[in-house]
């Protein structure tokens, strides 16, 4: 099969056409069955939660095709309150008895639980219908075009520099549709939506006789057609670039002062444990570094941070959440004012008060809370060479290998595909350096940000930023 720069939207998936009115009906129809027999079994209230899934799956090993599969399949999950006791079941089978199975195993877990006021469902609140998230010709892009893309996204690596080698590598085709249906008591959501989306990664490294660089990653997901090419050759120029610059590293040098971080590490190191303990449930049993600080200034004023299910660019896109409720474009800190917690149904009933609509997960557990598609805002600090200047001299960390304690904020670890700045220019690539400090505390030491930010791995936006005071040991 000879690869080509792009997929052959023509070719149509072995799953046949995505039938969205079709399938959103028929899991639909399996959640109300589900729903409506744990009531009659006894319930006082129930959710039944469903996704079905087919996803096309081309994997690459030490730079060989290792598979091509297609995989589909659905499962239920049904959650339960008798007498405020939880009961949980899922299924994965289409048989009609699965359903009366389904609802007994639930119903007699409920029996065996302790009892508290907050199992309760989150009273239903309309979803609004938004623009479809599945572009047609994305969702039925055949297996034969989702392999040549993924050997093309080899075989243009190889052209770029011999010296680089690929690890692994993959290219995924995921269509999905999740539904929700709630009954008993005064629940009643309905609702169902269908997504798809092609994602790609590369993972590996630069080999120039004895010198082995240090392995760089890189991944993006999307939903339309006419997106494949330009990300693609934007990831695999950054993947080749960044892979390559790794050879001849260096060593740091150990100060305390700022550093650049890119997109990806700004997040992980600093965005995540903002989040985690934003998290109404890490609040109220008292892991949450925030508890008690709404409305005060917890970060610089440069700092925007907020869940937009909206951003149809984003993979955690979506018109409502694990429990159906609706979804909207929620603020967590605006200009470094933490704003509000986030709250699922469970940690909402707790305080007497409504769903933000952060209840996240899938049908084989009862409902978890997080974000679904973060976004920090942008700054004013221009481009990356801009905010290079702006450092003059210190480290740029592209990647971060550590542990973030989303408690306390603690952080220690390497960074990764580092480079030394020196003159406002990166001069050289560098040995594993540690990082250390608190992200909370570090959190008001942000001191520029870029003026654009950048969309990581496909599931969230982030800016490059400068932030002081950070502990740099040279390796």
């Amino acid at each position: 099969m000879s690869p080509t720069s792009q997929a052959r939207p023509a070719a149509a998936s072995s799953a046949g056409p995505f039938d969205i009115a079709r399938e959103e009906a028929r899991l639909l129809a399996r959640c109300d069955a589900l729903a409506e027999a744990a009531v009659r079994g006894g319930a006082d209230e129930a959710e039944s939660y469903g996704t079905r899934s087919e996803t096309t799956a081309v994997r690459f090993e030490k730079g060989d095709l290792k598979l091509a599969q297609v995989d589909e399949g659905a499962t239920i999950g049904l959650r339960v309150f008798r007498e405020k006791r939880l009961g949980f079941a899922s299924t994965n089978q289409d048989a009609s008895d699965s359903i009366a199975s389904t609802a007994k195993d639930a119903l007699a877990l409920a029996s065996f639980a302790p009892p508290h006021a907050a199992n309760v469902l989150p009273a239903p609140r309309p979803v609004p219908r938004r623009p479809s998230l599945v572009q047609p010709a994305l969702a039925n892009l055949g297996v034969d075009a989702v392999v040549d893309l993924g050997v093309s996204m080899l075989e243009r690596v190889r052209t770029f520099d011999a010296r680089i080698s690929i690890d692994s590598a993959s290219c995924e085709l995921t269509r999905v549709t999740h539904a929700v249906r709630t009954a008993g008591g005064n629940a009643s959501a309905r609702a169902a939506e269908s997504d798809a989306m092609l994602s790609f990664s590369v993972f590996g490294m630069a080999i120039d006789g004895e010198d082995v660089g240090g392995f760089h990653y890189g991944g993006d997901a999307l939903r339309t057609v006419d997106e494949i090419e330009p990300a693609l050759a934007l990831l695999l120029e950054e993947f080749t670039r960044v892979t390559v610059g790794n050879l001849g590293a260096g060593r740091a040098e150990t100060y305390r002062g700022p550093v650049l971080f890119s997109p990806d590490a700004l997040l992980e190191l600093f965005v995540s444990p903002l989040v985690s303990a934003a998290s109404a449930v890490a609040v109220q049993r008292g892991r949450s570094a925030l508890a008690g600080k709404v409305g005060e200034s917890i970060a610089a004023s440069l700092l925007d941070v907020a869940d937009d299910p909206t951003d149809a660019e984003l993979a955690g896109a979506s018109s409502f959440d694990r429990e159906g409720q609706p979804v909207a474009r929620f603020p967590i800190v605006s200009k470094g004012v933490l704003q509000s917690f986030l709250y699922n149904g469970y940690a909402a009933a707790v305080e007497g008060r409504a769903s933000t609509g952060h209840a996240s997960g899938g049908p084989r557990s009862v409902p978890g809370l997080s974000p679904h598609a973060l976004v920090v805002g942008a700054g004013n600090g221009g481009k990356r060479a801009d905010l290079e200047k702006a450092l003059g001299r210190g480290l740029y960390v592209q990647r971060f290998s550590g542990t973030v304690d989303p408690a306390s904020g603690d952080f220690s670890g390497v960074a990764k595909s580092a480079r030394w700045i020196e003159g406002g220019v990166p001069v050289r690539s560098l040995k594993e350096t540690l990082l250390s400090g608190n992200a909370f505390a570090l959190l008001h030491r942000i001191v520029a940000l870029s003026s654009q930010s950048e969309r990581c791995s496909g599931s969230a936006r982030a800016p490059y930023a400068i932030v002081d005071d950070i502990s740099v040991t040279a390796g």
